[in-house]
């Protein structure tokens, strides 16, 4: 039977992804983001081809008996399981991560079946592990209030602490994703019958926004415009931000213990520090963490899911969009506990 070799066709998989040759159901580009994922499976491959006896082959399965039918099954089912057990012991991948991977994997088996017309068989569907839902932490309206309007803390902050603040609050209120908000533009920002408006066009999905903007967000992106550039905020890396937003919540007395838990292989546990503590919330704070509040407290606030996935730019149906909703339903349910219970000690 004629075979491929695996790495070979997975370089150009991703030649072909980055050179736009291949791309996304609608037609459009695949993301850099996108491309920068296959090639860290690319990376793991290769480190995982160096601990078996012989290179990872593909075989073309034109015809095929029973026994060769099987025999492939059995071969992927076992480096499957060698490449689980090598991204945990050798990189300490958790579950999530694994899974990331292996969707990678499902991603390339199928170019190769649909796009390249390769008779590979569908063994890949061996590749996945059990689905699972995090709770991510999110920044609450009283939090993000005492944020918006607590002047006497921001005043308090070192000038990067507290441009980066003044960048979180913009995120926490319009819901783009990071690298959406930092590219913004002065173009994009525009004034129809004394309303402010963001207009954008987000990069993952390619979706026109615009998005109605309030008075103190206005005056915020004042504060931060800058005047020898296009854009309008301070061009700073993600990595930075995501330090910049630690030291700021910390500052903020948001300290409290929030464990990160995860799952590995199939259990539930938590994630230590690296000085071997239990997370803060300030810990869990990223740039992400402004999406995922501007979205949740939308709706928790009680503006239609429409309007809301037309701002965030999700698709009709999405699964991500959903599941923000299902926060904002766990989210009010744990508020409307807390009222009670404060109705009983009150009683």
């Amino acid at each position: 039977m004629k075979q491929i070799l695996l790495l070979p066709a997975f370089q150009e998989f991703i030649r072909v992804s980055t050179k736009g040759k291949r791309r996304t159901a609608s037609g459009k580009r695949l993301t850099q983001g996108t491309v920068q994922q296959y090639q860290v499976v690319l990376q793991y491959l290769q480190s995982f081809e160096t601990t078996l006896p012989q290179a990872i082959r593909i075989q073309l399965l034109y015809r095929q008996t029973q026994r060769q039918f099987q025999q492939e099954a059995n071969y992927w089912k076992k480096i499957k399981l060698a490449l689980e057990q090598y991204l945990r012991k050798q990189h300490n991948c958790l579950d999530v991560y694994i899974a990331a991977v292996f969707k990678v994997l499902k991603t390339f088996f199928n170019y190769l079946r649909k796009e390249k017309g390769l008779p590979v068989g569908e063994f890949h569907r061996q590749f996945r592990l059990p689905s699972y839902q995090y709770q991510p932490v999110l920044i609450d309206t009283f939090q993000l209030q005492r944020l918006i309007h607590d002047h006497n803390f921001r005043n308090s902050l070192q000038k990067h602490l507290a441009e980066s603040l003044d960048l979180f609050v913009v995120g926490c209120l319009v819901g783009l994703r990071y690298i959406d908000l930092i590219n913004l533009k002065k173009t994009s920002l525009s004034v129809r019958n004394d309303q402010y408006y963001l207009q954008v066009l987000t990069q993952k999905t390619g979706t026109q926004v615009n998005i109605p903007l309030p008075g103190y967000a206005v005056e915020i992106i004042d504060r931060l415009k800058q005047k020898r550039t296009a854009y309008l905020f301070k061009r700073i890396s993600n990595t930075n931000f995501n330090l910049h937003l630690k030291q700021m919540m910390e500052l903020a007395g948001y300290t409290y213990s929030v464990p990160k838990m995860r799952y590995s292989q199939g259990r539930l546990t938590e994630i230590k520090t690296k000085e071997g503590n239990s997370f803060r919330f300030c810990d869990h704070i990223s740039s992400h963490t402004m999406r995922r509040t501007a979205i949740t407290n939308l709706l928790v606030l009680g503006v239609p899911e429409m309007v809301v996935r037309k701002i965030s730019g999700h698709a009709a149906g999405s699964k991500e969009f959903y599941r923000y909703i299902s926060l904002a339903q766990d989210y009010t349910n744990r508020h409307l506990t807390d009222a009670y219970d404060k109705l009983l000690k009150t009683a």
